[in-house]
């Protein structure tokens, strides 16, 4: 697309040490560091552990040797999947560390290998820093496109564009016909990737909770129930809890907490692969020739779901808070700092009318700012009123002015 959206990671490994970047697959690790940093030595580590370097191949003794040798000089190195290296690698490189002149770079595709690197008994402990590379930042992606789309046009594309992966197919002529035709196979192929990566099994049950999360089940025993009958063996609410922890941990579901309450509510957390899910689980697309006009209707559903969250994540992360949910009463985001609400926020697609203002004022009765985020709509007294196009601005001062608090 000839867009480089840019990455706030990126500024956590300018400084000197040891780093360990990981992520599932496809978040854009490799491309942010080979674009977005300086360093001396790229290594690429490929399947069965041949090591690439500039235009060599090399066996794993030769690279350690190299390895040894570059770790005495000044200079920055990148070995790009170091987790298909011999387990003793990491011995190795603990052995060397004391004398390292080097600030090195680790990066893995896996989220366990992280969990290993960091594990107690790792020799590696202490001596990495650990930098977790998930969807682009709502910031970043408003920083990597306000210059190429209307701010209206921008914040509806968002959601799906912080899918580094996306980027190569769609771009400012962003539409969710093109969308929609390329998730069709990419996003399995994505899913069963990641899994593979963590060497778990894609199961039937996997695949059910994903159905249903996208469908609008989000809390562990709506889950249950939807997939109840669907599988061998009844599944209650503790039991998909385990399953969706695994997911949380593998980076496909997050979580968020509800006001008030010891409890979350789940959601898939890339919009990308929660719309496969859904138009899958309503049409059956992924096989089967579905009409596109069809399609772009059900697509419709989730668009507006996508957009809310997309804009509560963006408020939240231009005024440093933490995003909650309302149940009771029900608002679209609550944003909480040091475990105190600051702000309840409303966010509508298009306009918002008087009424629609008042009752959500009406519905937080807490003291704190009430924000609603509209195309357009009238301005109520308590209540601060965000167009898309102010909304953008915010941001992209925020990310010049990283220590922002208020808007």
């Amino acid at each position: 697309m000839g867009i480089t959206i840019p990455r706030s990671e990126a500024a956590l490994l300018r400084g000197d040490g040891w780093f360990l970047v990981f992520g599932r697959r496809k978040t854009g690790k490799t491309f942010m560091i080979r674009r977005m940093l300086d360093y001396d030595h790229y290594f690429f580590v490929m399947k069965g552990g041949v090591v690439a370097h500039e235009s060599e191949l090399l066996a794993y003794p030769v690279f350690r040797e190299r390895l040894t040798g570059l770790l005495r000089e000044p200079v920055t190195v990148v070995i790009d999947e170091f987790q298909r290296l011999p387990t003793e690698f990491l011995d190795h490189l603990h052995f060397l560390s004391p004398e390292s002149r080097t600030k090195l770079i680790l990066v893995g595709s896996s989220l366990s290998v992280a969990r290993r690197v960091l594990s107690k008994r790792s020799p590696l402990l202490g001596l990495v820093r650990p930098v977790r590379i998930g969807l682009i930042r709502p910031v970043d992606v408003v920083r990597g496109l306000a210059a190429h789309m209307r701010p209206e046009d921008l914040l509806k594309a968002a959601p799906y564009l912080r899918d580094p992966w996306i980027l190569r197919f769609l771009g400012p002529e962003f539409s969710m016909e093109s969308l929609i035709d390329i998730i069709r196979f990419n996003v399995p192929a994505l899913i069963g990737e990641s899994f593979r990566e963590e060497d778990r099994v894609f199961t039937d049950r996997y695949e059910l909770i994903l159905r249903a999360l996208s469908l609008g089940n989000s809390t562990p025993g709506e889950v249950a129930s939807y997939i109840s009958g669907m599988t061998d063996g009844d599944l209650r609410g503790p039991d998909v809890k385990s399953y969706l922890s695994n997911l949380q941990f593998m980076g496909i579901v997050t979580r968020t907490p509800i006001l008030g309450r010891r409890r979350y509510i789940y959601a898939i957390e890339s919009p990308l692969v929660d719309l496969f899910y859904y138009l899958d689980s309503k049409t059956g697309y992924h096989e089967l020739d579905i009409q596109p006009e069809e399609l772009a209707r059900l697509a419709e559903v989730k668009r507006g779901t996508h957009y809310e969250r997309f804009v509560v994540s963006l408020l939240a992360e231009v005024m440093r808070a933490q995003v909650a949910r309302g149940l009771d009463p029900e608002v679209d985001g609550f944003l909480l700092r040091k475990g105190k609400v600051i702000a309840a926020v409303e966010v509508m697609m298009g306009e918002i009318t008087d009424g629609e203002v008042r009752r959500f004022l009406d519905k937080v009765p807490i003291e704190c700012r009430k924000i609603v985020v509209a195309r357009e709509g009238p301005r109520v007294e308590g209540v601060q009123l965000l167009r898309p196009e102010e909304l953008v601005e915010l941001a992209l001062k925020s990310a010049k002015e990283p220590q922002l608090d208020e808007i």
